[in-house]
């Protein structure tokens, strides 16, 4: 069985937001609300969802990354952190689904298609 990781900037803010630093930011409530959802897709079990402190997009948050042995690389960006919850779940799925992670670009959540930073390919073996 192929490990899909789901990355997440826990550190993200958006910049024109004027957050104090005790306050929850936009990046870690992107984080819980994707962990309280993805446990109930009945696939969950398929993805691991974790959070990484600094993803180097800081100007682009909120940022994650899926990835997975023998697959294509999506980095996405500027992904609202409470609208684009049911659009990264359905990309979850299909990219677990998808041989190489190569998702067509039609089938793929708007938020998905307008988000993407970076595609990498798979690493050689």
């Amino acid at each position: 069985m192929t490990h899909h990781t789901l990355f997440v900037c826990v550190l993200c803010r958006y910049s024109e937001f004027n957050q104090n630093q005790s306050e929850l930011s936009l990046g870690q409530l992107l984080f819980d609300q994707l962990s309280t959802e993805l446990a109930t897709c009945e696939w969950r079990e398929a993805i691991r969802l974790k959070p990484v402190r600094c993803m180097g997009a800081c100007s682009r948050a909120c940022v994650v990354a899926f990835a997975a042995p023998d697959k294509l690389t999506f980095i996405l960006s500027e992904l609202s952190p409470t609208q684009s919850i049911p659009e990264l779940l359905k990309f979850s799925s299909q990219y677990i689904a998808c041989s190489g992670g190569k998702v067509p670009y039609k089938e793929r959540p708007e938020a998905v298609k307008r988000g993407i930073h970076a595609v990498l390919p798979s690493l050689p073996h």
